[in-house]
């Protein structure tokens, strides 16, 4: 067996070779692997800022945390620390149209009822071929990251689902285990295998449904002996390992004979991933076969690649028509570029082995993958001609020979493909899934339907325009950086690549700024004076510096022309975004590492002093600035040793700042969520009882600076005693990895970014106690002297039908208290206010658009107003 101690220094000593080609001159990011057209390879972003400083991420740790979220979103989704009221309820806004990555795929003859799949947002089920989507799998269960499902071949009712996707991507959680429902889904039972943590494939025997087996990867993170191959003969009830190479080696794939059941082939892939380096592939990678239904196993060799580093994630098949035909998808190791070692087959039920694609580099096989074949490892055959096979890399290829010669057949697909199923009823129809969701065809895979009915968009960060609440904009894991007028299914692209942070100009909704990984390349946030038809690039980047694979973007609240984004140092602009130039050296600690780490993680500019500027670094630095940037004052000192999520500075208070952590602690009331009330000077935990998992964003409510809306990687926690204690917010929304929170203040709407389950809106009208009887809700009016916009002064008439306590405030776009008109005990009736343009100091507001709100204990109301002058 090798150990982890030998795999680890055959590591070190092809450190050099891990690193990706650069994209352009003057840059190497070495998270990105070389690929078709110079296309970025998945990012380890997610894991590394989970695993700092320790460089693992505890399961135990991760599941306990899901579990307790899950009973308090039970116990409590109508308590609000006391507080009775009718449940806040999230609704989905979308997208449902944009897909997000599709892992695995199951469906019986026909096509009719399909299961699906997603790496990080659970197991869908459609009734009618992939058209209209449900999702079963979302309460009591303490993963959402699906591997592999398959249908018992003799009863349609009875599903496996594996947990933990096993592609090797880091933006998804390990899993707990294997997963089994007899009712068509909408029940399920645990099946063991936990500890397995990715299962890559299940597969049933067809002759004895009670014989399973389950090709695990383990541990996405750590090396360990929970990987191989295992068997269960009583239908999972209870486990045996039968194939187990190594603590670094794990199954990625097996099939079963249809015609004789007694023989199993296996693939293993050596596989080792870590915060400082990656192998993903080695000797241990290679194909195995028994002949007594698993307790056996010989290593084939005969025609196939001998051990060594060249070889890679294999994936295999049985051609059904003809089961002595057995094809193995190998990719190659880092050495050749992680492209397609080869297809191989065999005739003789594994005994010999042929390679079938074309020899060289340049071949269509070969390049199929992107650079970054450890990403894919599936492929198919036609349950009718042996000769006709799919291969699914970044893009789909297809053979009609065998494998000698291939074309793509990608067509109108989203790239990057990692499940496929064939209808062995009819061979014409293809079920596939990708980074882009779902996709169908009854053309033999020449024509494709996209699913539009399918909310698991991967959001890496959201926003909502100032100026429209509707309006939604973000970025997501390789479905660009999007937005929509307010339709759920009506999301379109604005900016190619894996979308990032975005910005709306909260005077001007036209000027928007958005980017791809890594701040577009050293390129710097793209800028669009057309709402995002085009976009164009700044000046004043240095490509060589390190980037952040979600480089954060801020526009100071008071002035729309100062923004803020970062490298390992800030960059500033004062023109809107049109040019930038640096006001910061390095402010991380320029830790050594071999993938994109020591870099800015978050900006923040306060909204009541637009002089102070707060910087948070993925290696655990936190920096002020009282004089916009010409003087950088360490604030670290306090806060634990964790990658630093987000600086929120309060929208009211000049001299209150939070921090938000990753990463998981040592304890169940592991600290990530800090307040200062001195800039930083000295911190306190306000984690309270918040679940330890890691804390992503934090937002403080601009109505009442006690209230905080927290994103974690266990769904949206909210406070009203500033962290005495927290409680789960609202209802509806599964349990989930938010990335992003955003408030539009003046309708008071909270968005929530979901890393798997799209974005979510909550109406925060209703909190903090219960709904009051609409009848009675005030009826704000405006009329101005001039019809609206205005140049003078604006006339509120407010409309009581009963006594109450009302406050009446303005906001502007960003939803900074302007000033309060009102605040006090009211009589019912009507009463007429006025507000001559001056904020609550007395000074002259700038023209823009501004939102008049009214409150009462039960009820709101807003009223939209813009100011020419």
């Amino acid at each position: 067996m090798r150990s982890h101690r030998t795999a680890a220094l055959a590591v070190a000593a092809l450190l050099a070779t891990l690193i990706g080609a650069p994209d352009r001159p003057g840059t190497t990011p070495p998270e990105r692997e070389p690929g078709e057209g110079g296309r970025p390879a998945p990012s380890d972003w997610f894991y590394t800022q989970r695993a700092f400083p320790s460089g693992t991420i505890d399961p135990a740790a991760y599941d306990a945390a899901l579990s307790r979220a899950r009973v308090e979103r039970a116990e409590r989704a109508t308590q609000m620390l006391g507080v009775s009221a009718v449940p806040l309820v999230w609704t989905q806004a979308g997208p449902y149209n944009i897909g997000g990555r599709v892992s695995a795929l199951a469906s019986t003859p026909g096509g009719t009822t399909v299961y699906l799949g997603a790496a990080n947002g659970g197991l869908f089920k459609s009734v009618n071929s992939g058209v209209n989507w449900t999702p079963i799998f979302d309460n009591g269960f303490s993963t959402f990251s699906i591997g592999a499902l398959v249908i018992d071949p003799t009863r349609d009712s009875t599903i496996y689902a594996g947990t933990g996707e096993a592609n090797s991507s880091v933006d998804s959680y390990d899993g707990s285990g294997l997963y089994r429902s007899t009712d068509a889904g909408a029940t399920w039972s645990y099946s063991g295998l936990a500890e397995t943590r990715r299962i890559a494939r299940v597969a049933v025997d067809p002759a004895n449904p009670l014989r399973l087996f389950v090709a695990a990867m383990g541990s996405q993170f750590s090396t360990g002996p929970d990987r191989g191959l295992y068997r269960s003969e009583d239908g999972g009830a209870t486990w045996a390992q039968v194939l187990f190479v190594s603590d670094s080696t794990g199954a990625s794939d097996v099939v079963i004979n249809p015609a004789h059941p007694e023989t199993v082939f296996c693939a293993t892939w050596e596989r080792v991933r870590h915060h400082t380096y990656r192998r993903a592939f080695g000797p241990e990678c290679g194909i195995w076969r028994s002949a007594d239904h698993g307790t056996t196993w010989t290593r084939l060799s005969n025609g196939l690649p001998a051990p060594s580093d060249n070889v890679g994630r294999i994936g295999l098949a049985i051609a059904p028509s003809r089961p002595s035909t057995v094809y193995a998808q190998i990719g190659s190791g880092s050495a050749l570029g992680y492209i397609g070692l080869g297809l191989y087959r065999t005739l003789d039920g594994g005994e010999s082995w042929t390679r079938r694609d074309g020899s060289g580099t340049t071949s269509t096989f070969n390049n199929s993958f992107g650079g970054f074949c450890w990403y894919f490892g599936d492929m198919a055959v036609s349950p009718t001609n042996p000769d006709r096979i799919f291969c699914l890399g970044q893009n789909l290829i297809r053979s009609l020979d065998g494998g000698t010669t291939f074309l793509t057949f990608t067509g109108s697909a989203h790239v990057d493909e990692h499940a496929m199923w064939i209808d062995p009823s009819n061979a014409n129809r293809i079920y596939m899934g990708s980074d882009g969701g779902f996709f169908s065809s009854t053309t033999g895979g020449s024509i494709w339907a996209k699913s539009v009915d399918l909310p698991i968009t991967q959001f890496y960060a959201c926003t909502v325009d100032a100026l429209n609440p509707a309006r939604l904009v973000g970025g997501t894991q390789d479905n660009n950086s999007i937005q929509t007028s307010g339709s759920p299914t009506g999301w379109s692209a604005i900016l190619g690549g894996d979308g990032f942070y975005a910005v709306v100009d909260h005077t001007n909704s036209n000027i928007t700024f958005a980017e791809s990984q890594f701040c577009s390349g050293g390129t710097g946030p793209q800028r669009s004076t057309n709402g995002g038809g085009n976009f164009f690039a700044p000046t004043g980047f240095v490509g060589s510096d390190r980037y952040n694979w979600s480089t954060p973007i801020v526009m100071s609240p008071q002035n729309h022309n100062l923004l803020l984004t970062g490298s390992q140092r800030v960059y500033r602009s004062l023109d809107n975004g049109i040019s930038y130039t640096t006001i910061s050296g390095d402010l991380t600690t320029n830790p050594p590492s071999l993938l994109s780490f020591g870099t800015i993680s978050t900006l923040d500019i306060s909204a009541v002093d637009g002089n102070l500027f707060y910087v948070g670094t993925d290696d655990g630095k936190v920096w002020r600035s009282d004089n916009q940037g010409g003087v950088w004052i360490d604030i670290t000192a306090g806060l634990p040793l964790r990658s630093i999520t987000r600086v929120t500075a309060d929208p009211l208070a000049p001299n209150v700042v939070y921090v938000t952590l990753s990463g998981f602690g040592s304890d169940e009331s592991a600290p990530h969520v800090f307040r200062s009330a001195n800039r930083g000077a000295t911190w306190s935990s306000i984690s309270g009882d918040l679940p330890n998992a890691p804390a992503n964003d934090l937002l403080v409510d601009p109505l009442d600076p006690n209230t905080l809306y927290l994103g974690t990687d266990v769904g949206v926690y909210a406070t009203r005693n500033l962290g005495v204690g927290w409680f789960p917010l609202g209802t509806g929304m599964p349990v989930q990895t938010v990335f992003d929170l955003a408030l539009h203040a003046a309708s008071r709407t909270l968005v929530a970014g979901t890393h798997g389950r799209s974005a979510w809106k909550l109406d925060l009208n209703q909190l903090p106690v219960s709904v009051g009887d609409a009848s009675k809700a005030p009826r704000l009016a405006l009329s101005v002297p001039a019809p609206n916009p205005s140049r003078g002064r604006a006339q509120v008439t407010l409309d009581l039908p009963r006594a109450s306590r009302v406050e009446v405030a303005v906001f502007d776009a960003s939803g900074r208290r302007v000033t309060t008109l009102l605040d006090g005990d009211i009589s019912a009736g009507r009463r007429s206010l006025m507000w001559d343009g001056t904020d609550a100091r007395g000074r002259r507001v700038n023209a823009g658009v501004y939102w008049m709100r009214a409150s009462t204990s039960d009820s709101h109301a807003t009223q939209r107003l813009v100011r020419l002058d």
